[in-house]
C-alpha cells in the first residue's frame, strides 16, 4: 500500500515527510512488513530534533488513527483508502492567499486588497493631526 502510494524519492521538504510518516503508521497496522525500516528512513531526513519529534508525532497519529478504524473496517484497504487517500489527498496546502493573492490579513472582507490607501483605522483622530 505504501509503496504503491508514494515513490522512493529521498529529497523531502518537512511537510512531506510529516505527510508520509502518517501514512507510515497507518500501513503499520495494515500489515505493511517494512514500516519499521522506512520509518527510520524518515526520521534520518529530518534536519533538527524538533522537526524528528513531529515525524515520530506524525507516525503515531496514523497509528492511532488507523487502530480506531480497523475493528470497524472490512479490511486492510478500507482503513488506508479511508486515512491516506482519501484525507491526505483532500489536504491540500494552504497558501493563506485569498483571491486576489494578498494574505487574508492584507485584504478586505469584499476581497478587494488594501493596497494603495490608508485604513481609515490607521489614521490619526484628528487632534493628532496638525
Amino acid at each position: 500500500m505504501y509503496d504503491a502510494h508514494f515513490d522512493d524519492d529521498t529529497d523531502l521538504d518537512s511537510r512531506e515527510v510529516i505527510k508520509r510518516a502518517y501514512a507510515l503508521g497507518v500501513a503499520s497496522v495494515c500489515g505493511d512488513p517494512d514500516h519499521e525500516a522506512r520509518f527510520e528512513e524518515l526520521r534520518a531526513q529530518s534536519p533538527d530534533s524538533y522537526d524528528e519529534s513531529l515525524v515520530e508525532l506524525a507516525y503515531d497519529e496514523g497509528r492511532a488513527k488507523a487502530l480506531e478504524l480497523k475493528p470497524n473496517a472490512e479490511d486492510s484497504t478500507e482503513v488506508w483508502e479511508t486515512l491516506v487517500e482519501t484525507k491526505l489527498r483532500s489536504v491540500g496546502v494552504d497558501s493563506g492567499a485569498g483571491p486576489t493573492g494578498l494574505p487574508d490579513a492584507l485584504t478586505r472582507s469584499d476581497g478587494e486588497p488594501l493596497t494603495g490607501r490608508r485604513p481609515e483605522s490607521l489614521d490619526l483622530p484628528s487632534f493628532l493631526e496638525k
